[in-house]
């Protein structure tokens, strides 16, 4: 069994893509794979954020235990 985080990796200057991965190595490398470019930055954030998702409210701790494997893309953010 291993540790997975949640790891925010910036795309453009206000795009950003989350991604659940053991380490933050597993995370770049999924993101290189996945859109063929290096993100801008990326840091490891918080499994009890909690966020708007529909009517209510998910933390990345209770969303990861709707994946079954990992590296996996769960979700992106941009900023206005």
């Amino acid at each position: 069994m291993h540790k997975i985080c949640i790891y925010s990796l910036k795309m453009k200057p206000k795009e950003f893509v989350f991604i659940f991965a053991k380490n933050e190595q597993e995370a770049i490398q999924f993101y290189m794979k996945t859109f063929n470019q290096k993100p801008m930055n990326y840091h490891e954030s918080l499994l009890d954020f909690e966020f708007t998702r529909g009517n209510g409210g998910i933390s990345f701790r209770e969303m990861r235990k709707e994946f079954e494997s990992f590296p996996a893309i769960t979700g992106y953010f941009k900023r206005l």
